[in-house]
């Protein structure tokens, strides 16, 4: 099954599908074996990994479909991904579009704001578009997939603006044909609000120090898919500032690897998926020998 169709079937069997966000292919792996049924990248986390910048419109299209693809060749389950603000004009959305889905991508979302765009965390130095500029590139984009089951999702950062602006602007947005589409909430409050006067499956964030629950927003009527983008990135690169100060201060390795229980070589090829590689390299060789 096409990984588009698998995140098709996803979403029609959860009421709320959870998304973990990936950095790389080895944490997207971990989400795959963690049992989630989609794994998101960002623009957040690939700046990071790949830049060891933050998110603030410096990657480029092309590094971006080419993080996403190699994530998605690292596992079975299907892969979402930040397309910003599509990286331009019309023409940019379309080519964006059509390149993360020859990627292997199963979805994408863009925003409403200028490009190039800051992280959706920076309100005060966000600019975004007229509603009726991003309903024109809503178009574009859905003109320029290939495969119907290709989600695009829109995002709006007109939190800038008011809770009002933002539902009306997705409301828009999903009568212009997006598949979903993706306010910013700030309070539970505000969850509330916009799961009922939104009439579209919505995509939404929690973003560290928000104090709510999958549980939580499910219990808030909101359906869709909801997202927890930076976790994995900010808990891996914590572990790693400990293991740093461990060997900068005592010159071991050894509590750090205790208290988080990382694993040994072996453990690691296991995750990582080196017994079928080999066994490949076995067969042919022995085809050879024949």
């Amino acid at each position: 099954m096409k990984k588009t169709k698998m995140l098709r079937k996803a979403l029609a069997e959860e009421e709320l599908l959870v998304l973990m966000g990936a950095y790389d292919g080895a944490s997207a792996r971990a989400v795959e074996q963690a049992g989630f049924k989609a794994v998101f990248i960002g623009g957040f986390g690939t700046s990071a990994s790949v830049l060891g910048k933050p998110d603030v419109g410096l990657l480029t299209m092309t590094e971006m479909v080419t993080h996403a693809r190699n994530i998605a060749s690292a596992v079975s389950i299907p892969v979402l991904a930040d397309a910003e603000a599509g990286y331009g004009g019309i023409s940019n959305i379309q080519r964006t579009v059509r390149e993360f889905e020859r990627a292997g991508i199963a979805g994408i979302f863009i925003e409403d704001q200028m490009h190039p765009v800051m992280c959706g965390g920076l309100r005060k130095f966000k600019r975004i578009i007229s509603q009726d500029e991003m309903l024109v590139k809503i178009r574009a984009a859905l003109e320029s997939r290939e495969n119907p089951d290709f989600l695009i999702a829109a995002r709006t950062d007109s939190d800038i603006i008011s809770v009002d602006e933002q539902i009306k602007r997705c409301n828009a947005y999903a009568e212009a044909g997006a598949d979903m589409v993706m306010p910013i909430p700030a309070t539970r409050q505000e969850f509330k609000r916009m799961s009922k006067e939104i009439k579209a499956p919505l995509w939404v964030q929690l973003w560290p120090g928000f104090e709510l629950s999958v549980k939580d927003v499910k219990g808030m009527g909101v359906r869709g898919m909801i997202l927890f983008p930076v976790e994995t990135l900010f808990v891996a690169t914590k572990a790693v500032m400990d293991l740093l100060q461990e060997v900068k201060t005592k010159g071991t390795i050894r509590e750090t690897f205790a208290r988080s229980g990382a694993p040994d070589y072996r453990a690691w090829f296991n995750f990582i998926g080196l017994r079928p590689i080999i066994e490949v390299e076995q067969k042919y060789v022995a085809e050879l020998k024949r």
